[in-house]
């Protein structure tokens, strides 16, 4: 499920998982933004993203027509917790318990990627790309049914589609076409279809590198994107990256 715009963006629901009943809590205490990474409401949200990750990793070439972006996503959240899903690309796996927001730091653990704000210009290009990488999960949300239990916390259905913007800047110029995506509800349209009230967390993928520049320039300085998302509420998030490619 990947945008072939210049600044490319999957996204896919991983919905709850244990049978048990949960309690309507809040989601525990989550680690700071990664470094570089900025997070801020718009709004009153009800949900929130955690467990960002600004790495460099395979995105693959024209060749290969950028399989290797949906490889790096399905890695990341391997069976048997999270599997391919033909809407989502990484959709509901095996039954696990929350909290959910270390396991996108545990994938780009496993897979030894390189995590930072300073890269070289060889993980930009070339089949690599700079990734960022992020859990939404409900804050505190709402109680009722996800794939995996009857009655729980949940990102609701009726805040869905989210709609997600990213623009990506070098040196102050636009670098690459804007990227556009909206979230849908986890419900009956999917195919295979859900029939429950929302997911509990879902990620999202976005990456960038030197195939998509709009400009040509030499790669080298100073990176920012910048992240809307809204529900159909008008709350949200704004999210702010920053990185620098040397030589």
């Amino acid at each position: 499920m990947t945008n072939p715009a210049l600044l490319r963006i999957a996204r896919s629901v991983i919905a709850i998982v244990g049978i048990a009943i949960v309690p309507m809590l809040s989601v525990s205490a989550a680690p700071p933004p990664a470094q570089g990474v900025r997070a801020t409401p718009i709004g009153n949200p009800s949900w929130k993203p955690v467990d960002f990750h600004l790495f460099a990793a395979p995105v693959g070439t024209a060749a290969t027509g950028y399989a290797e972006f949906a490889q790096t996503a399905l890695a990341l959240l391997p069976p048997p917790n999270h599997i391919f899903h033909p809407d989502l690309l990484v959709g509901p796996g095996a039954p696990h318990q929350p909290p959910y927001d270390t396991e996108l730091r545990d994938g780009v653990a496993n897979l030894a990627f390189h995590e930072g704000v300073h890269f070289v210009s060889s993980e930009f290009s070339n089949g690599s790309g700079i990734y960022l990488v992020w859990m939404s999960v409900p804050a505190p949300g709402a109680v009722g049914s996800s794939p995996d239990f009857a009655s729980g916390p949940i990102i609701p259905n009726s805040l869905f589609p989210i709609h997600l913007v990213a623009t990506s800047e070098h040196n102050g110029k636009l670098y690459s076409t804007p990227g556009d995506n909206y979230v849908p509800a986890l419900d009956s349209s999917l195919d295979p279809p859900f029939y429950v009230d929302g997911p509990s967390h879902f990620p999202f993928f976005l990456a960038d590198n030197a195939d998509f520049s709009l400009t040509g320039a030499k790669l080298d300085g100073s990176f920012r994107w910048t992240i809307t998302m809204t529900d159909v509420t008008g709350n949200g998030w704004h999210i702010e990256v920053h990185f620098t490619i040397g030589p």
